[in-house]
């Protein structure tokens, strides 16, 4: 890769792991006192978007520019652990699909709450413990 494609794609990794992490730093700021006191399920919704997409900014894209960097000639470790945090990236459209389902469905029949916020902190609950099981079980697995 020639040199100056490096060094624009570390510039532009480099922006976009600041600038999104600054913004969801500024959401959580804004919108973390109310986790538990929340009768919204977006808010709740909006504080799991923005925590996933900080840990992506501050841990995902970092890694993605040394491993590009190294032309992805890395440890095992690091391998392994870019190859598993890609899936925040599914997570974090999997919570973008739930938020357009909670609104159409407030939009739709706006006096059934098929999501309340219990069983939005539950599902997130089950999605978390399930994600670090697939984590542990494939750090056991030997490639």
């Amino acid at each position: 890769m020639s040199t100056l494609m490096n060094v624009s794609l570390m510039i532009y990794f480099a922006l976009v792991s600041l600038i999104g992490t600054f913004g969801n730093g500024i959401i959580l700021l804004a919108y973390g006192n109310r986790w538990n006191s929340s009768k919204s399920t977006s808010v709740i919704f909006i504080l799991i978007l923005a925590c996933v997409d900080l840990w992506t900014c501050l841990i995902v894209v970092p890694t993605i520019a040394i491993m590009e960097y190294r032309e992805f000639e890395v440890p095992t470790l690091l391998c392994r652990f870019y190859s598993f945090s890609k899936i925040l990236i599914i997570i974090s459209s999997l919570i973008m699909s739930f938020i357009a389902l909670d609104r159409f469905l407030n939009i739709a029949v706006p006096h059934y709450r098929l999501l309340n916020p219990r069983r939005v902190k539950v599902s997130n609950k089950v999605i978390s413990v399930n994600y670090c099981v697939f984590i542990f079980y494939t750090h056991l697995v030997d490639y």
